[in-house]
């Protein structure tokens, strides 16, 4: 469970928890709203079906646009909780 893991990582030491995934690694810690930064990469290509990046959920999880950066045709953006 990735909530659980960042929860026992969270008593390390340490400062920040990088994590790296898909949509089913980053559901239930975005559901109990543990990311407090998103780094996205928007790759230009459109796809005809796939797995949501963000799920359907109560409420909103208001954002602001610390940096972005674009190379080879992908952007990379990175956001914090607001």
């Amino acid at each position: 469970n990735p909530c659980d893991l960042v929860k026992n990582l969270q008593k390390e030491k340490g400062k920040d928890i990088w994590i790296c995934g898909g949509a089913n690694v980053i559901h239930p810690l975005i559901e109990t709203r543990m990311i407090d930064l998103y780094h996205i990469s928007v790759i230009p290509v459109i796809l005809g079906d796939g797995i949501r990046l963000f799920p359907p959920m109560e409420g909103d999880i208001l954002l602001r646009l610390k940096r972005s950066q674009t190379y080879n045709g992908i952007m990379d953006l990175v956001y914090e909780k607001r």
